[in-house]
């Protein structure tokens, strides 16, 4: 027996692969440790002979990168899918637009006879370089893409009839990237005045700048997008308006009203701000310009300005956020609405045997991973009956029951889920898939008069009409589901002091308007860039909630703030041009005057509460005649100290470009945030 053993152990060649059985290594391998086991047992000397290991060879990356489409064309035509559980993969969410001539030239239709009706002064036809004289083409191009390239800025987070008659002023005072180019800031400011947002007009305005300087031809202004997002303040979707708009170029555009038409025409329920999704929808919207305008046959026309302006208006009109769904143009190749008419027909009983989309779904590895989950609270909303929309006539023929009391409602608790298993395990069967909306939604609430009679028949039966908009009403609050909405981050709150630095003049006891307030420029980058604001300081906690504190923190910072050599050089000169005997080198005090009162001011990521101070500075220094030191004696002689009188001036410039002095009544004139006007309308009121 042993030498059977010794024998046969002595004979073993392994040839394995290790891997192949799961072990990390050869020692792992389970012939090695029962060979092990042999040779304790039997004390032989054994020499196992192992094969070197081999690496498996990593496949080579192929060099070109096939284009890849944002979705794949599905196989076969697609039924909507049923809400809530929406199983689909992600070839659901291709752009029927896209194999869609006759919807696509719906919408093109439905522009040229809706786009002069809110008489846009920006909107004009296309430009067709062909049919204007070859020497005024550069001009035309320029002007054009100059006013366009306006109103994008212009209408950024701002409406339409508020932009309008701040663009005609704009356009009168500079009619071409020119005239903008040799603006001064300050006016740009000022014209902007009341807009918000006042970092776009800066942006503008160095874009001008920049411009002018690289080009000297007579349409400095590029065509193409890639190179108008090297210009300050254009982004992805100003070039693309600009480009497709006037030079007639297939560039994409992508902005609020965008994304949520592309969210409902796709079926996609996810957040709309998520790059992961305006990624994805910046592709199809490319895909659609590109297919519409008969890129790359046709490399420029009308076509791409009017398609990318089309998808705006319908966004900004129809395709709202409680939207129109009657009145769109392009409702049959909406995923949204396909799926809230499904979902209206479970709710009426009908269609229960149509195929459902549900069906074609077997594997979850073959599911969408973009789409969120629906809630069946959302599915319970756009379910509920409304009798909005619905005309005098049909509302007096009911007239009865409307001015009958309110009745009491059964609350219906929604029924908990049995298992804890995802509904993407749960549903797989065809009557599972097909029954899984109805089961998930509520109950509708029934009133206790319904259910007492409810064999009897109704007295008075529901008017065809009124169903059919109630219907209408239900489906459209489906595809207002889209996309998700997510909750906006509360905005943080915050406490400052602003304080009104008057400088008083001999008269301003009896007329105000004599005397000047302090004002200094915000850093030129930022929300509110190169706007004028009174002095302020943030408050803790503790300080904003006691008048005492505030005032005490308020008096430290003025204090500090007219220690600093640049509004005591700006001080200085404002007395000595008033008063020639007053002393330079006198003690500046801010004296406290009143509480203004507190203001909130909104912004989209902070709640301002901003707590007014008055406060007057007076001089504390003796009156002397000539003095040698004084400003005024300094500027007279001018004969011993030259480099310090040079020194002086460009201190004064210096300081003068970031603080200065205003008087009261051309404080208006200033180009001052809406809070800081807010303010000053505050101390005006209460002087």
């Amino acid at each position: 027996m042993e030498v059977g053993i010794e024998y046969l152990v002595q004979r073993v060649i392994i040839t394995w692969r290790p891997h192949a059985c799961g072990c990390t290594s050869t020692t792992d391998h389970p012939l090695v440790l029962n060979i092990q086991y042999l040779i304790l047992a039997t004390g032989l000397s054994i020499s196992i002979a192992m094969p070197p290991s081999r690496k498996q060879p990593r496949p080579k990356k192929s060099s070109t990168k096939a284009p890849s489409l944002p979705f794949p064309k599905p196989p076969s035509s697609l039924a909507p899918a049923i809400p809530p559980t929406r199983l689909h993969a992600p070839f659901y969410h291709y752009p029927l637009l896209l194999d869609d001539e006759e919807t696509a030239k719906s919408l093109l239709g439905w522009f040229e006879a809706t786009e002069s009706e809110r008489s846009m002064p920006w909107r004009k036809d296309w430009v067709d370089p062909k049919k204007i004289k070859e020497d005024d083409v550069a001009d035309v191009l320029a002007k054009r893409a100059y006013e366009v390239w306006v109103s994008e800025i212009m209408l950024q987070q701002t409406r339409v009839s508020t932009v309008i008659p701040y663009f005609n002023t704009w356009i009168s005072k500079w009619p071409t990237v020119q005239d903008l180019a040799k603006a001064d800031h300050d006016d740009v400011l000022s014209a902007w005045k009341g807009l918000g947002y006042y970092s776009r007009a800066t942006r503008l305005h160095e874009g001008a700048k920049q411009i002018v300087s690289q080009s000297k031809s007579a349409c400095p202004i590029p065509s193409t997008a890639e190179a108008l997002q090297q210009i300050p303040g254009i982004g992805r979707y100003t070039a693309g308006a600009v480009s497709s708009i006037v030079f007639g170029v297939p560039e994409p555009v992508l902005d609020g009203n965008v994304v949520r038409v592309l969210s409902r025409q796709l079926g996609v329920y996810a957040d709309g701000k998520d790059k992961k999704i305006t990624d994805r929808f910046w592709e199809v919207a490319d895909q659609l310009v590109k297919r519409v305008s008969g890129f790359p046959e046709v490399e420029t026309s009308k076509v791409p300005g009017q398609w990318n302006q089309a998808l705006m208006e319908l966004g900004s009109t129809i395709c709202i956020p409680r939207p129109k769904c009657e009145e769109c143009p392009i409702q049959r190749t909406c995923r949204a609405y396909s799926e809230g008419v499904i979902l209206n027909e479970q709710k009426l009983g009908h269609n229960n045997d149509k195929p459902k989309y549900d069906d074609n779904v077997l594997d979850i590895e073959d599911l969408c991973t973009l789409c969120e989950e629906l809630y069946t609270e959302d599915i319970a909303t756009a379910t509920q009956p409304s009798d909005e929309g619905l005309d005098s006539a049909t509302k007096s023929t009911d007239r009865t029951h409307q001015q009958s009391p309110p009745k009491k409602r059964r609350k219906v608790e929604p029924k908990k889920q049995s298992n804890t298993i995802s509904n993407y395990f749960a549903v797989r069967t065809r009557r599972t898939a097909a029954t899984a909306a109805t089961t998930a939604l509520p109950l509708l609430q029934e009133d206790e008069e319904t259910i007492q009679h409810k064999s009897s028949p109704s007295p008075s039966p529901i008017p065809s009409t009124q169903r059919n908009k109630s219907s209408q009403n239900q489906i459209q609050t489906y595809a207002a589901l889209f996309p998700k909405k997510v909750p906006k981050k509360k905005p943080a709150e915050q406490d400052a002091i602003i304080c009104l630095l008057e400088l008083a003049s001999p008269g301003a006891i009896t007329n105000k308007n004599d005397s000047k307030f302090f004002i200094e420029k915000r850093p030129d980058k930022g929300l509110l860039a190169s706007l004028w604001q009174f002095p302020q300081c943030t408050l803790s906690s503790a300080e904003a909630e006691s008048p005492v504190l505030r005032r005490a923190a308020a008096t430290k910072f003025v204090a500090g703030l007219l220690s600093k050599s640049s509004i005591s050089t700006t001080t200085c000169t404002e007395i000595g041009n008033e008063n020639k005997k007053m002393a330079a080198g006198g003690e500046m005090q801010a004296d406290y005057i009143a509480d203004m009162g507190s203001l909130l001011h909104v912004f989209s990521h902070l709640r301002l509460t901003m707590h007014v101070l008055h406060f007057r500075i007076s001089m504390r220094s003796h009156i002397k005649e000539e003095q040698p030191n004084s400003i005024s004696g300094r500027r007279e002689k001018g004969n011993d100290s030259g480099s310090v009188e040079e020194g002086e001036a460009q201190t004064q410039t210096q300081s003068q470009q970031r603080t200065k002095w205003t008087p009261a009544c051309k404080m208006e004139d200033e180009t001052l945030s809406t809070g800081m006007r807010r303010c000053w309308e505050l101390f005006s009121f209460t002087e």
